[in-house]
C-alpha cells in the first residue's frame, strides 16, 4: 500500500502545491468577506490584515477610510454566494463566484441609516496569492457589470462609479 502512495506523494512534492476543493475555496472567499464587511461596519481596515494582500489591501484602505472620515459605515450582508469555478497554479488561485448582498451605509454613533438600502448582485473573481504560506485576497474584479440596487450613494455619486463601473461624470 505505501508503495502506491508513493507517486501521488512525489507529484505533491513536485508541484510544491496542494489543489484547493470547491469547499476550500468557498471558505477562503466566505473568510474575506466577513473580515471586509467586518472591517467596513467598525470603520477599521485593520481587521482585514489576515486575509488580503498589499494590492486589495491598499484598495480597501482607501474606500473604508472615505467612508470613515464621512462619519459613515456600511453595514453590508452576504445574502447569497455559489462558487461557479476554481482554477490553481502553485502561487495563485482564481475563484470565481455569484453573489447577492445587502447594503446600508449607517451614521457612525448613533447608527441611524443614511440614504437608500441597496440589494446587489455580483459575478466576482477572487485572485488569491500564497502570502508567507497562506492564500489572501491580492485582487478582486467583476466579471460582468454589477446589479446595483440603489441609484446614488449618500455623498451623491452614482453607485455604478462606486463600484468602478462607470466613470465619474464632472459638473
Amino acid at each position: 500500500m505505501r508503495q502506491h502512495l508513493l507517486p501521488w506523494l512525489a507529484v505533491a512534492l513536485l508541484t510544491g502545491c496542494q489543489q484547493v476543493s470547491l469547499e476550500e475555496a468557498t471558505r477562503l472567499v466566505e473568510r474575506y468577506n466577513e473580515a471586509v464587511s467586518e472591517a467596513y461596519r467598525r470603520g477599521d481596515v485593520k481587521l482585514v490584515d489576515d486575509v488580503v494582500g498589499p494590492n486589495e489591501g491598499k484598495k480597501l484602505t482607501g474606500l473604508i477610510g472615505v467612508r470613515f472620515d464621512m462619519g459613515l459605515t456600511l453595514d453590508s450582508h452576504l445574502l447569497a454566494l455559489e462558487v461557479t469555478g476554481v482554477e490553481q497554479s502553485e502561487q495563485e488561485l482564481r475563484v470565481r463566484t455569484r453573489e447577492r448582498w445587502r447594503y446600508r451605509d449607517l451614521k457612525i454613533g448613533s447608527g441611524e441609516p443614511v440614504g437608500e438600502e441597496s440589494l446587489d448582485s455580483y459575478e466576482m473573481a477572487y485572485i488569491f496569492k500564497k502570502i508567507d504560506g497562506a492564500w489572501q485576497v491580492d485582487e478582486i474584479r467583476f466579471t460582468a457589470p454589477p446589479k446595483v440596487g440603489r441609484k446614488t450613494a449618500p455623498w451623491g455619486t452614482t453607485a455604478k462609479v462606486l463600484h468602478g463601473v462607470a466613470a465619474p461624470t464632472t459638473p
